[in-house]
């Protein structure tokens, strides 16, 4: 019988079926094999084996031998141990915004939640609490502070750096200001990216206590850039109590755990209906399946709002309700949730503090 001429996709194909040790995977799949070469009747090959465990080293060398024997035609085996590669600078993590205290993030995992009516509010709440706050409007396809908070003109630049427009007391940067609210943004997701980054450090911030930032529906690249790009103290999520809203606010809640980020809590946005003659409650959404969520998922619940015309009017009027109607009860549910995400800011701070430049 003829012994068929030794080749390297011979010894290749028989180091497929060796498997790193506690793997699934083959050493070929990961890339342990280089420089494999036949001459004659022998073979040589570098073996890199990524580990410092002598032992774990000396299994996968036998292993290979043990292979390789079994083709034929083959004689000697020469395996050289290939240095491990040098490891590769890990990419810079998230940089903290000079001067900003805390970074809350609100989102939510569906549009026509009401996410930047809660937003909008919320960091309107917090700053007639005495608090410097910020509003970044994040959602760079749909921007939609300009309309809640009116129209402001557009930001100016100082020593290079934008100078963030002021309405109610808030800090406000958007990219509907700097292109016009009427402009479509037709950009591929790294333009989005780059823009968020340049919205979040290339803007002159100042001292803030908190920076909210209003995110767009969903766990996309937005949401990724914004967990990669600065330090975020927590996230709210913003969900109606129907149930294909709360299981998209439950994907947006993961996303959160998933990047590490503390979950602040759960606001039930269109809870219920005061109806205007009455007086009297409607639930028309399935009322309290927000706090569901947050109970099965050990989050705080943050408060229900009500679906009233007067919120509505007031986000589509430029006059938010918070400081349109001050003493009026859905204002108080504003600030009653405002002083909670108050609250787990401090409690998120102190678990895991954040460095503040200056």
């Amino acid at each position: 019988m003829v012994t068929p001429q030794l080749t390297e996709d011979m010894v290749i194909s028989a180091l497929r079926q060796v498997k790193y040790p506690g793997m699934s995977r083959d050493l070929v799949s990961f890339g342990m094999i280089k420089n494999a070469r036949v001459e004659g009747a022998t073979v040589h090959l570098d073996l890199q084996v990524p580990t410092e465990d002598a032992e774990v080293v000396a299994k996968v060398e036998a292993s290979v031998r043990e292979a390789l024997s079994r083709v034929p035609g083959i004689g000697e085996i020469r395996i050289q141990n290939a240095p491990r590669p040098a490891p590769q600078e890990s990419a810079p993590g998230p940089a903290p915004l000079p001067g900003v205290r805390r970074i809350v993030a609100v989102a939510s995992g569906k549009g026509g939640v009401g996410k930047t009516t809660v937003s909008v509010n919320l960091a309107l709440a917090l700053a007639q609490s005495g608090a410097a706050v910020g509003l970044l409007d994040a959602d760079i396809y749909g921007p939609n502070v300009p309309r809640m908070l009116g129209e402001l003109g557009r930001p100016t630049a100082h020593e290079g750096k934008i100078v963030p427009l002021v309405r109610h007391g808030l800090r406000v940067i958007s990219v509907g200001y700097l292109l016009g609210e009427q402009s479509p943004i037709i950009w591929r997701g790294p333009l989005v990216a780059q823009a968020l980054k340049q919205l979040l450090h290339e803007v002159h911030w100042g001292e803030l206590d908190y920076l909210i930032v209003d995110l767009p529906p969903g766990t996309g690249d937005t949401q990724l850039t914004l967990v990669q790009a600065v330090p975020l103290t927590g996230g709210v999520i913003v969900t109606t109590p129907s149930a294909v809203a709360l299981m998209d606010a439950e994907r947006g809640l993961r996303m959160f755990r998933e990047a590490r980020v503390p979950i602040l809590g759960i606001v039930e946005n269109m809870s219920y209906f005061i109806c205007p003659h009455c007086q009297g409650e409607t639930d028309i959404f399935s009322r309290g399946g927000g706090r569901q969520v947050s109970d099965s998922l050990g989050v705080p619940f943050l408060g229900e709002i009500p679906l009233n015309p007067t919120i509505r009017e007031g986000g589509d009027t430029g006059a938010p309700v918070v400081v349109a109607m001050p003493e009026s009860a859905e204002a108080q549910i504003f600030r009653n949730v405002a002083d909670k995400v108050r609250l787990a800011t401090e409690a998120a701070a102190e678990a895991m503090p954040q460095m503040i430049i200056r």
